[in-house]
């Protein structure tokens, strides 16, 4: 089990770190969906804040895309444990590799909607990270979450 992290997140987002890239299909029942994904979020953002992960979650239709950024052993042991999960099946890594900057650091786990908006807008400030004005994605941002929705919408699905 990867070694939670003392240092702050914001304090690392200019470090390098490790991005995991993946896709899953989801098992949950439809009638399920809702409340399952909000206990999903809940849990991954109070752990990932403990670990140092940051990313960003697409969700469209039954499939799931994620970016995980992070040192790589927390990261790698995130994803073990999404990929043992029995709610996930049909995995797919699409990108594993160290990058020089993170896309999402302020965010534990952001739930990204069909039409690009984040579920909590965040604006970084003096006194750190706070809810604020709508989000607009940066040049690298919205290149990751170009892989995302291009994983959910058809990608591997025989559209």
């Amino acid at each position: 089990m990867a070694e939670a992290s003392n240092v702050p997140v914001a304090e690392t987002a200019r470090e390098p770190a490790f991005r995991l890239i993946y896709r899953s299909h989801s098992r949950i029942p439809e009638a399920e969906s809702r409340r399952a994904l909000a206990d999903i979020l809940r849990h991954a953002r109070a752990n990932n804040a403990s670990t140092g992960v940051t990313g960003a979650l697409l969700m469209y239709d039954t499939w799931f895309a994620q970016v995980l950024e992070g040192p790589e052993a927390a990261v790698r042991d995130l994803y073990a444990r999404i990929s043992a999960d029995p709610r996930h099946d049909a995995l797919e890594v699409r990108e594993a590799r160290p990058v020089n900057t993170r896309a999402f650091a302020r965010w534990a786990m952001a739930m990204i909607g069909e039409h690009g908006e984040a579920d909590i807008p965040l604006v970084a400030g003096a006194s750190g990270v706070s809810e604020g004005a709508a989000w607009k994605p940066t040049e690298e941002q919205e290149s990751v979450l170009v892989v995302l929705r291009d994983m959910t919408r058809g990608y591997g699905r025989g559209a």
